[in-house]
C-alpha cells in the first residue's frame, strides 16, 4: 500500500528551508497523532491527512522540483496496477554489468572515441511505460536531471516513519512497504540500459573498447560512429559524441 493510502494523505505542501521542530513541539503538547521521517535532504511530517515537506539547504535538488517525485511515483503505481492486471507488458531484462571492458581490445592502432546517451534512464522509463509522456516531457530538461534520477531510484523503497500517538513517540517505526513490482522498475531500467550497451558492443566487435553505464567507447572511424548512431536512433535515444583533448606536445 502506498504512503498516500496508508496514511490517508489528502493534502500536500512544501516549506522551503524551514524547520519542522516548532510544529512537532506543538503537536506533542496537544497530544496529537502524527508521523515524521527525516533524510539528509528533507523532513516529512504527516498529520490529519496533511503531508508537509520541509526542505533543507543541503538538498541536492531544488525544492521547486519536488513535484517530479510525486509524478514519477504516481505514474509507476498506475503502471504497476496495469501490469498486475495483465493489461500492460513488463519483462525484467537480463542482468548485465554496469561497466564492462573488452580486455582483448587492441589499442596499438587507431584512436578511441565515445558516444554518451543523453537521459538514458529517463528515456527507458518512458519507453517501458513506467512514466507517462506528460511526466517525461515536463521533467525532460537538463536542470531536472538530478531530481528525476533520484525519483526513479527510490521507486518502491520501504520508508520508515517515527510515529507519535497522543503526543508520545512510539518505540517501533511505521513502515510503509513499497510495491514489489514498482521496486523492480528501477532495476529493469538499469538492466535495459546495460542491455543496449551489450548490443552495441556486439555490433562493434573487436572495435569495442568499453562501456560505462550509458556511455560506450570504441575505435574511432566514420563507419563505427555511424553504426552507433543508427542503433541509438532506432532505439529512440538522443546522444552526444565525446571529444577528447589531445595532450600538449612536449618540446
Amino acid at each position: 500500500m502506498s504512503k498516500k493510502d496508508e496514511m490517508m494523505v489528502v493534502d500536500r505542501e512544501a516549506k522551503m528551508y524551514r524547520s519542522h521542530l516548532p510544529l512537532v513541539d506543538k503537536l506533542m503538547r496537544n497530544g496529537r497523532d502524527f508521523f515524521v521521517r527525516e533524510t539528509p535532504f528533507m523532513t516529512t511530517l504527516i498529520y490529519d491527512g496533511r503531508e508537509i515537506i520541509y526542505t533543507k539547504k543541503s538538498m541536492a535538488f531544488p525544492p521547486s522540483q519536488l513535484w517530479i517525485f510525486r509524478n514519477v511515483n504516481n505514474d509507476a503505481q498506475k503502471f504497476a496496477e496495469r501490469v498486475d492486471k495483465g493489461e500492460a507488458p513488463f519483462r525484467m531484462p537480463e542482468k548485465h554489468p554496469t561497466n564492462f571492458t573488452n580486455l582483448e581490445y587492441d589499442d596499438s592502432r587507431g584512436e578511441i572515441t565515445g558516444t554518451d546517451v543523453n537521459s538514458a534512464y529517463w528515456t527507458i522509463a518512458h519507453q517501458l511505460g513506467i512514466i507517462s509522456t506528460r511526466t517525461y516531457e515536463k521533467a525532460g530538461q537538463d536542470y531536472h536531471k538530478v531530481t528525476r534520477l533520484a525519483a526513479l531510484a527510490i521507486l518502491g523503497r520501504t520508508m520508515a516513519f517515527k510515529q507519535y500517538k497522543g503526543g508520545k513517540m512510539l518505540k517501533d517505526p511505521k513502515l510503509i512497504t513499497g510495491n514489489k513490482i514498482v521496486k523492480d522498475f528501477y532495476r529493469a531500467i538499469r538492466y535495459k540500459c546495460y542491455e543496449h550497451m551489450q548490443e552495441l558492443a556486439s555490433l562493434l566487435g573487436e572495435d569495442f573498447e568499453a562501456y560505462r553505464t550509458d556511455c560506450i567507447y570504441y575505435r574511432d572511424s566514420p563507419e563505427n560512429r555511424q553504426m552507433v548512431y543508427d542503433y541509438l536512433d532506432n532505439q529512440g535515444f538522443n546522444y552526444k559524441q565525446l571529444v577528447f583533448e589531445e595532450p600538449p606536445e612536449i618540446e
